[in-house]
């Protein structure tokens, strides 16, 4: 059985800058950002199809999943300015027992992208926004069975939510 991990970081200001072209999402993106959300996990990961990946886009837009933070959430360009990888972020979760921070809802990068390290940078990006915007934490929300997920995050000095480690 799968379960999740929550995990939680503080938010800090850019170390440096990064060498990565991004900006902050707008509706105008759904459409681009339901196909690269649909093609980027494998069968049975994700939605079952581009319009059902869309429309879970449209929906985290809408605020299904707490109020969408459309100018902390990044997407990654490449040359072309073609959407290849994104964060989406919401203020706080909308399940019960979760950290009262916000939360990044999903991070997906494009299949011919991935090992460039752009994963890690919007995390780092939109922990920099958040604490420009008061914001000292932020979590996410893991599968236990994902080891390269969770090697982000811990890399990244999030921890264990104190709320996990009490339903343990």
């Amino acid at each position: 059985m799968i379960s999740k991990v929550t995990l939680i970081a503080r938010t800090s200001p850019l170390p440096t800058e990064l060498d990565i072209t991004t900006r902050s999402l707008s509706t105008e993106d759904i459409s681009a950002l339901g196909e690269l959300y649909f093609s980027a996990y494998d069968a049975g990961f994700g939605e079952k199809s581009v319009e059902a990946a869309t429309a879970d886009i449209t929906d985290t837009f809408a605020g299904k999943y707490g109020n969408f933070l459309a100018d902390i959430s990044q997407v990654a360009l490449d040359e072309s300015g073609k959407i290849i990888a994104a964060v989406l972020v919401v203020e706080r979760s909308a399940e019960d027992n979760s950290p009262e921070v916000p939360l990044l809802i999903e991070l997906f990068t494009d299949r011919d992208h991935r090992r460039r390290g752009l994963a890690e940078r919007l995390v780092v990006i939109s922990s920099d926004l958040l604490f420009q915007s008061g914001h000292r934490e932020v979590s996410v929300r893991v599968d236990d069975s994902n080891s390269a997920a969770l090697a982000l995050y811990l890399s990244l000095e999030f921890r264990r939510a104190e709320a996990d480690e009490d339903q343990d």
